[in-house]
């Protein structure tokens, strides 16, 4: 079930709930938006369709780009070459660790 509450003067939050899934949290400048919001992911969790970003959004290119490496490159024709081009360590090193 999702509860909506004014925060503030300006913003409205959303708080949505459910057993078996992670809270889902957000808010919005309008009631509107914010009960748009409810309605649409309600109804993605009761027709089993709703996929948390949360895994995605803790992810770096850093850390794709090495799981590209350990599981699709291996299967390429030209795996030395796009292995030596993608070179990640390399760029880890140039951009100081610094996640996107």
């Amino acid at each position: 079930m999702a509860s909506i509450r004014k925060r503030g003067d300006r913003q409205w939050e959303v708080r949505i709930q459910r057993k078996g899934f992670e809270p889902i949290i957000k808010t919005f400048p309008t009631k509107f938006a914010a009960e748009k919001f409810a309605r649409e992911i309600e109804s993605q969790i009761d027709r089993r369709v709703w996929v948390s970003n949360v895994e995605a959004e803790k992810m770096t290119l850093e850390g794709i780009l090495k799981r590209y490496l350990r599981e699709v490159t291996p299967q390429k024709k030209g795996k030395k070459q796009e292995t030596s081009r993608i070179n990640v360590d390399a760029f880890a090193e140039s951009t100081n660790g610094l996640s996107c």
